[in-house]
Parts: structure tokens; sequence; C-alpha cells
């Protein structure tokens, strides 16, 4: 990967972050900077701007405590065992986006980190946690739980009860009248290739994910879009002039329509299905928990709240096509169709063909086609799955960027970890 070619990434913005470090480049954390901190707290959070800077260097690891969250249990089966083999990988040197010479224990300063892990071969190899987080705290994911969506998503394509070919509408009458979602394809919604009307301009108080960020209740019961929840604003959503399919846009509400087409094709609530399905099988050590709107509905696209292990364990079970704890959770072959079946043509208008000009969006990942095979998830703020087959390396990484679409850090992260990826392909 050309590392100019990081400073394309086209879902973020151009501002600039509060100054909440030290000289040394290392982030105060929540603590240093007294939020939530005394008996009562004196410096409380914003709910008007939790998950940004710096109140979030406070909120994404209590997020049960700030907004409506449903749990995902783990079951009562034992966890599955992570052998560690580790290595210190803190003085690895690597070349930033921007021709600076950076190591690994730099990188994960400068870009904001709360936890991070390594995995090879399934061993820890590397784990680290700043900012007052522990093994067992539960820290927000944003995007990536997209990427946990899609995977869950492949189960019900699996068994033939969520046909991608057919239409939104032939699971969600409801959506008959949207004229964003009602001629779209489940495969559409998957893919994010719907031609809807949605800005996912974070700096744009009118864009519509302003809106749907309070409709899924991250920004308190007070208005009548919160109050009615995130599947009645779905129904919203406009259409533009293009077919759907045509084209990669990124909006976050296909996700949340993903998780209402996961709940009717199951029959089940997606917390219940995602504990079944999933999270009872994968050994993890704690239970997940995932924020909800005001009517209980999960907020699929990005309200995943998980300990840094046990994302790492679900991204190992991704790496090793679906199987984990000696046991197939998610078919084989979803994930052979998350990496070799996307539609490159959809991406190729897009800037993101400027990173990775063979890649795709497929089910809800994001794959590169570079010459490992490198796939990811990504989420605003600087959440992170990285997996890389050729070496057989997953990486976890949770961040609290004030700013929530950094490009900088963003890309320092990419270059970073990828770096890591291909550091043990040199060992071998």
């Amino acid at each position: 990967m050309a590392p100019k070619r990081l400073f394309f990434i086209s879902f973020v913005l151009a501002a600039f972050a509060p100054t909440i470090t030290f000289a040394d480049d290392r982030p105060r954390s929540a603590a240093e900077m007294g939020i939530m901190q005394g008996s009562p707290p004196e410096r409380l959070i914003d709910m008007s701007k939790w998950d940004k800077g710096p109140d979030n260097r406070w909120a994404f690891q209590h997020i049960s405590e700030i907004i409506p969250t449903a749990n995902i249990s783990r079951g009562s089966g034992p966890t599955s065992w992570l052998e560690r083999t580790p290595l210190d990988l803190s003085d690895l040197k690597f070349e930033a986006p921007d021709g600076e010479e950076m190591t690994v224990h730099k990188m994960l300063q400068r870009t904001y980190t709360d936890g991070f892990i390594v995995l090879q071969r399934g061993n820890v190899v590397f784990e680290k946690y700043y900012n007052g987080m522990r093994p067992g705290t539960r820290h927000l994911l944003m995007s990536v739980s997209k990427s946990l969506t899609g995977t869950l998503a492949g189960i019900l394509v699996n068994d033939g009860r969520l046909n991608p070919k057919a239409k939104v509408i032939d699971y969600l009458p409801e959506m008959k009248n949207s004229a964003g979602f009602a001629e779209a394809t489940v495969r559409d919604v998957l893919d994010m290739t719907t031609s809807i009307v949605f800005s996912e301009d974070y700096a744009d108080p009118k864009a519509e994910v302003v809106s749907h960020e309070e409709a899924t209740g991250w920004r308190g019961p007070g208005s009548e879009r919160a109050r009615a929840g995130v599947y009645a604003f779905a129904q919203t959503i406009g259409k533009d002039d293009r077919p759907h399919g045509e084209k990669f846009h990124y909006a976050s509400i296909n996700t949340d329509v993903l998780g209402w087409l996961i709940e009717r094709a199951s029959n089940q609530r997606f917390i219940d299905f995602m504990r079944d399905a999933i999270w009872s099988r994968l050994g993890a050590e704690h239970d997940a928990q995932i924020s909800v709107d005001y009517k209980g509905s999960a907020v699929a696209n990005g309200g995943f709240v998980i300990t840094l292990r046990d994302t790492a364990r679900f991204a190992q079970m991704v790496l090793n096509d679906g199987f984990h704890n000696n046991q197939q959770i998610v078919p084989s072959g979803w994930i052979d169709d998350i990496r070799f079946n996307g539609k490159n043509s959809a991406w190729k208008p897009t800037q993101y063909a400027e990173i990775w000009p063979d890649g795709f969006y497929r089910n809800q990942w994001y794959v590169t086609m570079d010459d490992h095979g490198s796939f990811f998830a990504v989420g605003v703020n600087g959440q992170h799955i990285w997996i890389n087959p050729t070496t057989q390396v997953v990486m976890v990484k949770f961040s609290s960027l004030p700013v929530s679409a950094d490009k900088e850090s963003i890309a320092l992260g990419f270059a970073g970890m990828d770096a890591i990826a291909r550091y043990f392909g040199q060992r071998q």
C-alpha cells in the first residue's frame, strides 16, 4: 500500500483536534483531565457531544452509563483460550504517510489509542492499554459494528432465511413508501450500493447522519425523532437519481436497515440472534453490549460495546473462515464472499479507489485486494479491525480520537497496522 494514498480516505474530515495532549505527544487521559472524577464529579461530560474530544476519552469506556444499552450474553460455556507468545513491537519502525519515521509506540500515542492487540496465528503477541482501559473494559466499536452486523447476516443468508436478491420490502413492508429503500435489494443494503440521499459529513449539522444519531438515542430522548426511533427514521430517507447497485455510497443507515432485516428474517430481536448465533458460541470472556434506541431497537451501525480481547476473538474467527472455539460459527462461504465477491466497478467511481484501486466493499467489510489480501473494519474516532490472511495476523485497535474522522490519524493507524502485519511475513 503506497503511503501517499492513505491521505485520500474519503470518509474523513479536515478538522483540527482540540489540544488535549502533553508535549511528548502522549494524550491526556480522562482522569488527568478530571472528566467524571470526584464524588460527585465536577467535570461532567456534555451529552450533545459525548463522542467528541475530550469527553469521549471517558465516554467510550462507559457507554452503558450514558445511553440506553442492551446486554448480549456470552452464555455459560468456557472461555476460548488465547495463547500468548509475547513480542515487544513498540520499537518497530515504519514510514508514516507524511514520510516521518515512526515507531509503533509513537503511532499508538499519537492516535489516542485506548487499547491495541495483535494476534499472529491465533496467539497474542502484543497487547497494550492506555487511558485507564483494562482487559475487562468494554469499549464502543463505532462503525466496526457494521462488520459484525454484516457477518451475522451471513448466517441467515446461508440457511436461506435472508435472500440477498430479494427486495428490502419483501421482509420490511413498512418500507414500501420509503423513497430510499422501496426498490433496493438486500444486496444493495449489504454492500452500501443503495442510491439514497444521505450525507455522512459529521461536521455538517444539517447532514442526515446528524439526524440519524438523534434517532438512535445518542443525543438523549428529548426530540420527536429520538422517541420515534431509528426504524422510523429509515423510512424517511430519500433517493437520488442513480439506480441502486451501481456505486458504493457509505451511509450508516444501511446497516440499521440490515439490522431490521436480520430481526425479520430470524424472527428474533437483534440482540438475541447475535447472542444465539455468535456470541454465546465464541468463547468470549465477557458479555457484549449494544446501544439501543428508545424503542429498544439495536443500533447495528455503530453501537457494539465489547472488550479488546473478545473483539480479537471475533476477528480471529473471521480470519479462520468462520471457525472458532472448535466449531463452525459463521459459514466459511460467507467469509469467502466477503473476501472475493465484491463489486469493484461500484468502488471505482469513489475516492476509495485512490487508496486501493482493486478493492471493494462487501457485506459491510472493506477489502483492499492488496498483495496480502488484507481486509478490515473501521469506525470513526479510530476504531479498527485489520486482518492479513497472508501473515495470519489479526489486529484490533480502540481509540478516542478527538475528531470523529481525523484523516492524518486514521491514515497513520492504517500504515502502522499494515507494517506490523508485513513484519511477521519478513520473520517467517
